[in-house]
């Protein structure tokens, strides 16, 4: 079950029940999919996860903008804690290891930040972006003065975020070999496990 360009079409539907009915339809099941390999692939890594397909239960004016699946380590829930992300807008596919506002402590995963900034700057690749709002698509791309100022920020304002990720445009050419971005981010995630693994440390424990 494959992502293609054509699942960005359910953006062009401009009510709420037609477009949650094109994203349940085409787009959840293969969250589903992708979700499951994800979960494997972390628990081979010895990192028990779930899936949480994001449902839109408050939409009843306007549409959803962005859909999206998240994979973290609790059943029920995933915004107070350290998780990633998988979703679509309108133009694009993204992935995220993703810090909300919802985190009610954000010192101390801000401190592992900190500490394993090594992890962080040498990634591999050059195309990884910086986000400090999930609700909006724009990002930039990383830099280190960047990472700085997201971390500075996440810990110090009230409602900042720190999400660090990829995505990839509704007209890039990996769409036309079917499987190649689900490759591109499991590749992705895997890369970022061991940032995870730590942030992980840092959920309180009572």
């Amino acid at each position: 079950m494959a992502f293609t360009q054509q699942d960005f079409a359910v953006f062009n539907d401009q009510t709420v029940a037609g477009r949650m009915a094109l994203i349940r339809e085409q787009l959840d099941p293969k969250f589903e999919a992708l979700g499951a390999q994800l979960v494997s692939q972390l628990a081979k890594a010895q990192l028990p996860t779930y899936v949480n397909v994001a449902k839109h239960l408050r939409r009843h004016t306007n549409p959803a903008p962005n859909t999206w699946f998240a994979v973290g380590p609790y059943k029920r829930g995933y915004k107070m804690v350290p998780h990633f992300e998988v979703g679509l807008w309108a133009d694009r596919l993204f992935v995220w290891l993703c810090l909300l506002e919802n985190i009610q402590q954000p010192a101390p995963y801000a401190a592992i930040l900190d500490q394993k900034r090594d992890l962080i700057t040498n990634l591999p690749s050059s195309n990884w972006q910086l986000s400090g709002n999930h609700m909006a698509k724009a990002s930039q791309p990383f830099t280190l003065k960047q990472l700085e100022a997201q971390t500075k920020r996440f810990k110090t304002v009230k409602r900042g975020e720190w999400l660090l990720g990829k995505f990839w445009q509704s007209n890039d050419q990996v769409f036309q070999t079917p499987g190649a971005v689900e490759e591109e981010i499991k590749q992705s995630v895997k890369q970022l496990t061991p940032l995870y693994r730590n942030l992980l440390s840092g959920i309180p424990t009572d």
